[in-house]
């Protein structure tokens, strides 16, 4: 098969990091930066910090504090006016994929006209971008810091769609993750998880996507439950936000499919938080997959730590790796649909929409169309109660 691959920015990796973000601003040109991020990661003192450090190297910070979970378009447009009227050089994003997501397309909007939904992939927007870019995530779960995608929530047509700019640059602290809640670790360590298994189950998977998707499934496997139990655990959150990054990576180049189509019409019909979507649909990733790629379903099945006699069959390494997902999510308190009042109905109604309004849901291992997308809800429903 032949593939292509690539990395779309740099990344500088580790605890401390951050220290060197005026550093890395001045080499890039900037002066002026917007600084996008959200109440939860102000509420932390993490923007603060930033921005001192930004000032006190003379560089002027124009904040904007309003970042909004799922990214909706209203946010993005508020953001980008105030950027083309503070006429800022630079723009930073700090926080989880969301404020990350609102960076990405308000960078499109300092050099373009308003509104962002011209530029949506669905739209065929055309722009140019060339203002430097910065990504910093707070949380070690969407890699958003180095994926082409932006995804946004355009409420007049219910869609989770997307425009497309990539950083000059991510940096990826740990210490910027140990201030994360519980339920925040969990979510976002299962989408990181959800991103490596479906960009290792994908038909437009390469070689280097898969050894980064199975690698982050390895740290994940050992470092999400310790994370979450001990949030001041360096090592584990260390070894998270590696997860994050290089799963991030591997879908960037092999995409996610069906279980993100899920996971997104969850997202906008019951407002779920993106992670918590995507959690409950791993086990059934896996179980699809392990008909069509038996090998590959073996691999994760070992990733998360399993003992597979050498006679187990690819149905059999999915049926034991979904279960073992299911008993961390069980762990880390990952309610099942039913427990967060949503009726069996009304999840597998979520079929049509997810099939109509996703386009990769193509690279699913399985052909699927919303009558087979729906009976994978259902078993998404039935199976974790």
């Amino acid at each position: 098969m032949i593939s292509t691959y690539n990395q779309i920015c740099p990344v500088l990796f580790g605890p401390g990091s951050v220290s060197r973000l005026s550093e890395k601003v001045k080499e890039l040109g900037g002066s002026s930066a917007l600084c996008v991020f959200d109440r939860g990661v102000e509420a932390s003192g993490i923007s603060e910090k930033i921005v001192s450090q930004l000032n006190n190297e003379g560089i002027r910070v124009v904040p904007f504090g309003n970042a909004m979970s799922d990214a909706p378009a209203e946010s993005i447009n508020e953001a980008g006016r105030l950027a083309q009227a503070e006429k800022v050089d630079i723009v930073i994003g700090i926080g989880g994929g969301s404020s990350l997501d609102t960076a990405k397309a308000v960078t499109i909007l300092v050099e373009n006209p308003l509104p962002i939904e011209q530029y949506l992939v669905s739209a065929g927007g055309k722009y140019t971008s060339t203002i430097p870019l910065i990504l910093i995530p707070t949380t070690s779960g969407t890699g958003s810091e180095c994926t082409l995608m932006a995804v946004i929530h355009v409420h007049e047509t219910q869609m989770k769609d997307s425009v497309l700019r990539a950083a000059n640059l991510a940096i990826v602290d740990p210490e910027l993750t140990l201030t994360a809640p519980k339920a925040v670790t969990a979510a976002a360590g299962f989408d990181a998880l959800s991103h490596a298994v479906e960009a290792l189950t994908s038909t437009r998977r390469n070689p280097k996507s898969d050894i980064l998707a199975l690698s982050a499934i390895e740290l994940v496997a050992g470092n999400l439950e310790k994370a979450y139990l001990d949030g001041d655990d360096l090592e584990a959150r260390t070894n998270m936000s590696l997860a994050s990054n290089i799963a991030g990576i591997a879908f960037n180049d092999a995409l996610v499919h069906f279980g993100h189509a899920v996971a997104h019409e969850f997202g906008v019909i019951f407002h779920m938080p993106h992670g918590l979507a995507c959690a409950l649909t791993i086990p059934e990733v896996i179980r699809s997959a392990s008909g069509v790629f038996p090998e590959k379903t073996k691999k994760i099945a070992r990733a998360l730590g399993l003992s597979l006699p050498d006679s187990a069959t690819g149905r059999e390494a999915g049926e034991a790796a979904a279960e073992k997902v299911r008993e961390l999510m069980r762990k880390l308190d990952i309610k099942p649909l039913s427990a967060q009042g949503i009726s069996r109905e009304d999840a597998v109604g979520c079929a049509e929409g997810a099939f109509r309004k996703n386009p990769f849901v193509e690279f699913s291992p399985e052909h699927l169309d919303p009558a087979g997308l729906a009976e994978l809800i259902g078993m998404i429903y039935d199976n974790y109660r």
